[in-house]
Protein backbone atom coordinates (compact mmCIF):
# COMPACT_ATOMS: atom_id res chain seq x y z
CA UNK A 1 0.00 0.00 0.00
CA UNK A 2 2.91 2.55 0.34
CA UNK A 3 4.26 1.80 -2.42
CA UNK A 4 0.82 2.49 -4.38
CA UNK A 5 0.87 5.58 -2.45
CA UNK A 6 4.05 7.04 -3.46
CA UNK A 7 3.71 5.63 -7.18
CA UNK A 8 -0.14 7.77 -7.26
CA UNK A 9 1.65 10.72 -5.19
CA UNK A 10 4.29 11.62 -8.03
CA UNK A 11 1.73 10.48 -10.82
CA UNK A 12 -0.41 13.33 -9.34
CA UNK A 13 2.47 16.30 -9.26
CA UNK A 14 3.78 15.18 -12.86
CA UNK A 15 -0.49 15.98 -13.46
CA UNK A 16 -0.09 19.19 -12.10
CA UNK A 17 -0.41 21.65 -14.92
CA UNK A 18 -2.78 19.68 -16.49
CA UNK A 19 -6.08 21.71 -17.70
CA UNK A 20 -9.21 21.56 -15.66
CA UNK A 21 -11.36 18.52 -16.78
CA UNK A 22 -14.59 19.61 -18.90
CA UNK A 23 -18.11 18.80 -18.35
CA UNK A 24 -19.08 15.10 -19.54
CA UNK A 25 -16.72 12.48 -20.40
CA UNK A 26 -16.13 11.35 -17.05
CA UNK A 27 -15.02 7.74 -16.18
CA UNK A 28 -16.28 5.92 -12.87
CA UNK A 29 -14.68 3.51 -11.28
CA UNK A 30 -15.52 1.32 -8.36
CA UNK A 31 -14.51 -2.28 -6.65
CA UNK A 32 -18.02 -4.59 -5.74
CA UNK A 33 -19.09 -3.40 -3.08
CA UNK A 34 -22.67 -4.26 -2.26
CA UNK A 35 -24.97 -2.79 -2.42
CA UNK A 36 -23.23 0.38 -3.51
CA UNK A 37 -21.49 -0.97 -6.25
CA UNK A 38 -22.85 -4.46 -7.48
CA UNK A 39 -22.88 -5.96 -11.42
CA UNK A 40 -26.05 -5.67 -13.45
CA UNK A 41 -25.30 -7.71 -16.51
CA UNK A 42 -23.37 -5.36 -18.58
CA UNK A 43 -24.01 -2.10 -16.16
CA UNK A 44 -23.25 -1.44 -12.40
CA UNK A 45 -25.86 -0.34 -10.36
CA UNK A 46 -26.35 0.27 -6.61
CA UNK A 47 -26.32 3.16 -4.34
CA UNK A 48 -23.39 4.85 -5.19
CA UNK A 49 -23.98 4.59 -8.86
CA UNK A 50 -27.70 5.93 -8.37
CA UNK A 51 -26.48 8.15 -6.04
CA UNK A 52 -23.76 9.65 -8.38
CA UNK A 53 -25.78 9.48 -11.40
CA UNK A 54 -28.44 12.00 -9.87
CA UNK A 55 -25.98 14.74 -8.80
CA UNK A 56 -23.90 14.49 -12.22
CA UNK A 57 -27.43 14.84 -14.44
CA UNK A 58 -28.14 17.69 -11.69
CA UNK A 59 -25.00 19.45 -12.10
CA UNK A 60 -25.69 18.66 -16.32
CA UNK A 61 -23.08 16.72 -16.33
CA UNK A 62 -24.80 13.44 -16.89
CA UNK A 63 -22.58 9.98 -17.14
CA UNK A 64 -23.83 7.06 -18.87
CA UNK A 65 -23.86 3.56 -17.81
CA UNK A 66 -21.03 2.89 -20.16
CA UNK A 67 -19.04 5.25 -18.49
CA UNK A 68 -19.61 3.13 -14.76
CA UNK A 69 -17.09 0.45 -14.66
CA UNK A 70 -16.25 -2.08 -11.60
CA UNK A 71 -12.80 -3.20 -11.55
CA UNK A 72 -10.22 -4.18 -8.64
CA UNK A 73 -9.68 -1.95 -6.73
CA UNK A 74 -6.07 -1.14 -6.06
CA UNK A 75 -6.36 -0.44 -10.14
CA UNK A 76 -9.39 2.15 -9.61
CA UNK A 77 -7.77 3.88 -6.99
CA UNK A 78 -4.31 4.55 -9.28
CA UNK A 79 -6.25 4.94 -12.10
CA UNK A 80 -8.36 7.84 -10.31
CA UNK A 81 -5.09 9.41 -8.99
CA UNK A 82 -3.01 8.99 -12.14
CA UNK A 83 -5.81 10.00 -15.15
CA UNK A 84 -7.68 12.97 -15.91
CA UNK A 85 -11.08 12.73 -15.62
CA UNK A 86 -12.05 10.14 -13.51
CA UNK A 87 -14.15 9.18 -10.09
CA UNK A 88 -13.19 6.46 -7.98
CA UNK A 89 -16.87 5.28 -5.80
CA UNK A 90 -16.94 4.73 -2.42
CA UNK A 91 -13.33 6.25 -1.72
CA UNK A 92 -11.99 6.30 2.17
CA UNK A 93 -10.92 10.04 2.64
CA UNK A 94 -7.98 10.05 5.06
CA UNK A 95 -4.75 11.83 5.54
CA UNK A 96 -3.02 9.40 3.09
CA UNK A 97 -5.72 9.77 0.21
CA UNK A 98 -6.87 13.70 0.74
CA UNK A 99 -4.65 14.84 -1.00
CA UNK A 100 -4.52 12.48 -4.06
CA UNK A 101 -8.06 13.72 -5.49
CA UNK A 102 -10.85 16.08 -5.09
CA UNK A 103 -13.65 15.10 -3.02
CA UNK A 104 -17.56 14.90 -2.97
CA UNK A 105 -19.56 13.86 0.04
CA UNK A 106 -19.52 11.75 2.12
CA UNK A 107 -22.10 9.87 0.26
CA UNK A 108 -23.71 7.53 2.67
CA UNK A 109 -21.95 5.81 5.91
CA UNK A 110 -21.39 1.91 5.39
CA UNK A 111 -21.37 0.52 9.17
CA UNK A 112 -19.08 -2.35 9.54
CA UNK A 113 -20.90 -5.36 11.47
CA UNK A 114 -20.81 -8.90 12.54
CA UNK A 115 -23.72 -10.96 12.10
CA UNK A 116 -24.40 -14.22 13.97
CA UNK A 117 -27.35 -16.60 13.98
CA UNK A 118 -30.42 -15.41 16.05
CA UNK A 119 -31.00 -18.65 17.49
CA UNK A 120 -27.50 -18.24 18.55
CA UNK A 121 -28.08 -15.19 20.59
CA UNK A 122 -24.69 -13.87 21.05
CA UNK A 123 -24.17 -10.53 23.38
CA UNK A 124 -21.13 -8.86 22.60
CA UNK A 125 -20.74 -5.33 24.60
CA UNK A 126 -17.32 -4.58 23.60
CA UNK A 127 -14.66 -5.43 21.23
CA UNK A 128 -12.67 -7.37 24.09
CA UNK A 129 -15.41 -9.93 24.16
CA UNK A 130 -14.60 -10.60 20.01
CA UNK A 131 -11.54 -12.60 20.99
CA UNK A 132 -13.87 -15.74 22.14
CA UNK A 133 -15.48 -16.03 18.88
CA UNK A 134 -14.65 -17.39 15.64
CA UNK A 135 -15.45 -14.65 13.06
CA UNK A 136 -15.69 -15.55 9.50
CA UNK A 137 -14.20 -12.76 6.98
CA UNK A 138 -13.55 -12.51 3.10
CA UNK A 139 -9.70 -12.73 2.68
CA UNK A 140 -8.94 -8.49 1.27
CA UNK A 141 -11.94 -7.88 1.82
CA UNK A 142 -12.70 -4.04 3.26
CA UNK A 143 -15.07 -5.34 6.33
CA UNK A 144 -11.79 -7.71 6.70
CA UNK A 145 -9.70 -4.14 6.36
CA UNK A 146 -11.86 -2.74 9.24
CA UNK A 147 -10.90 -5.30 11.09
CA UNK A 148 -7.40 -5.74 11.42
CA UNK A 149 -7.14 -1.37 11.15
CA UNK A 150 -9.46 -1.92 14.19
CA UNK A 151 -6.79 -3.86 16.11
CA UNK A 152 -7.62 -7.53 15.07
CA UNK A 153 -5.05 -9.99 13.93
CA UNK A 154 -5.47 -12.09 10.97
CA UNK A 155 -4.93 -15.10 12.73
CA UNK A 156 -7.46 -14.17 14.54
CA UNK A 157 -10.03 -14.50 12.11
CA UNK A 158 -11.05 -17.22 9.50
CA UNK A 159 -10.20 -16.12 6.40
CA UNK A 160 -12.62 -16.75 3.28
CA UNK A 161 -11.85 -16.72 -0.80
CA UNK A 162 -15.92 -15.28 -1.08
CA UNK A 163 -18.58 -14.57 1.33
CA UNK A 164 -20.38 -17.55 -0.04
CA UNK A 165 -18.08 -19.94 1.80
CA UNK A 166 -18.19 -18.00 5.08
CA UNK A 167 -21.81 -17.63 4.76
CA UNK A 168 -22.63 -20.90 4.26
CA UNK A 169 -19.98 -21.79 7.49
CA UNK A 170 -21.92 -19.46 9.18
CA UNK A 171 -25.10 -20.92 8.46
CA UNK A 172 -24.34 -24.33 9.49
CA UNK A 173 -22.77 -23.11 12.44
CA UNK A 174 -18.95 -23.80 11.84
CA UNK A 175 -18.55 -19.78 12.57
CA UNK A 176 -19.93 -17.89 15.18
CA UNK A 177 -19.70 -14.00 13.16
CA UNK A 178 -19.27 -13.12 9.59
CA UNK A 179 -18.04 -8.93 9.01
CA UNK A 180 -20.06 -7.46 6.57
CA UNK A 181 -21.15 -3.89 5.98
CA UNK A 182 -24.77 -3.70 7.45
CA UNK A 183 -26.70 -2.81 4.22
CA UNK A 184 -24.67 -5.78 2.49
CA UNK A 185 -25.37 -8.07 4.68
CA UNK A 186 -29.05 -9.05 3.86
CA UNK A 187 -28.03 -8.92 -0.48
CA UNK A 188 -25.45 -11.43 -0.07
CA UNK A 189 -27.65 -13.81 2.38
CA UNK A 190 -30.93 -13.41 0.35
CA UNK A 191 -28.58 -14.10 -3.20
CA UNK A 192 -27.63 -17.36 -1.31
CA UNK A 193 -31.19 -18.01 -0.63
CA UNK A 194 -30.78 -17.36 3.11
CA UNK A 195 -33.49 -15.59 5.21
CA UNK A 196 -32.08 -12.61 5.93
CA UNK A 197 -34.45 -12.29 9.12
CA UNK A 198 -32.54 -15.35 10.79
CA UNK A 199 -29.73 -13.33 11.06
CA UNK A 200 -29.09 -10.17 13.29
CA UNK A 201 -26.56 -7.94 13.81
CA UNK A 202 -24.66 -9.15 16.72
CA UNK A 203 -21.67 -5.53 16.89
CA UNK A 204 -20.94 -2.90 14.99
CA UNK A 205 -17.14 -2.84 14.50
CA UNK A 206 -17.05 0.12 12.57
CA UNK A 207 -18.10 2.85 10.64
CA UNK A 208 -16.92 4.13 7.31
CA UNK A 209 -18.16 7.54 5.39
CA UNK A 210 -18.20 6.79 1.44
CA UNK A 211 -17.08 9.47 -1.05
CA UNK A 212 -16.81 9.95 -4.71
CA UNK A 213 -12.94 10.72 -5.37
CA UNK A 214 -12.67 12.76 -8.56
CA UNK A 215 -9.57 13.43 -10.40
CA UNK A 216 -7.65 16.28 -9.51
CA UNK A 217 -8.34 17.89 -12.94
CA UNK A 218 -11.70 18.52 -11.92
CA UNK A 219 -12.81 21.93 -12.10
CA UNK A 220 -13.54 23.29 -8.65
CA UNK A 221 -16.34 24.76 -9.18
CA UNK A 222 -17.95 21.52 -10.77
CA UNK A 223 -16.74 20.22 -7.00
CA UNK A 224 -18.42 22.54 -5.70
CA UNK A 225 -22.08 22.15 -7.55
CA UNK A 226 -21.98 18.35 -6.89
CA UNK A 227 -21.48 18.55 -3.08
CA UNK A 228 -24.20 21.46 -3.78
CA UNK A 229 -26.32 18.91 -5.78
CA UNK A 230 -25.28 15.92 -2.96
CA UNK A 231 -26.44 18.37 0.66
CA UNK A 232 -29.86 18.93 -1.57
CA UNK A 233 -30.59 15.26 -2.85
CA UNK A 234 -30.36 14.49 1.41
CA UNK A 235 -31.84 17.35 3.29
CA UNK A 236 -34.91 17.08 5.14
CA UNK A 237 -37.95 17.63 2.45
CA UNK A 238 -41.85 18.30 3.55
CA UNK A 239 -42.33 14.70 4.23
CA UNK A 240 -39.52 14.10 6.71
CA UNK A 241 -37.87 12.24 4.47
CA UNK A 242 -35.04 13.21 1.69
CA UNK A 243 -35.25 12.14 -1.73
CA UNK A 244 -32.01 10.41 -1.06
CA UNK A 245 -33.76 8.13 1.47
CA UNK A 246 -36.72 7.94 -0.80
CA UNK A 247 -34.69 6.44 -3.21
CA UNK A 248 -33.40 3.68 -1.36
CA UNK A 249 -36.59 2.81 0.44
CA UNK A 250 -36.37 -1.08 1.37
Amino acid sequence: MKHILAVTLFLILSLGAAPAARAGNFIAMGAPYPPYCVSNGLTVKGMAVTTLTTIMDMCGTPINDSEIKLMPWAYAYESAARQPQRILLNAQRTPQTEHLYKWVGPMATARIVLIGRKRDKLFIPTRNQLKGYRIATVRWSRPEKALLSGGMREEELLRSPSHVQALRQLDKGEVDLFASTERGAPYHLAGMGLRPEDFTVCFTFDEEPLYFAFSRDTDDSLIHRLNRALQEIKATGPQGRSLFDRMFAE
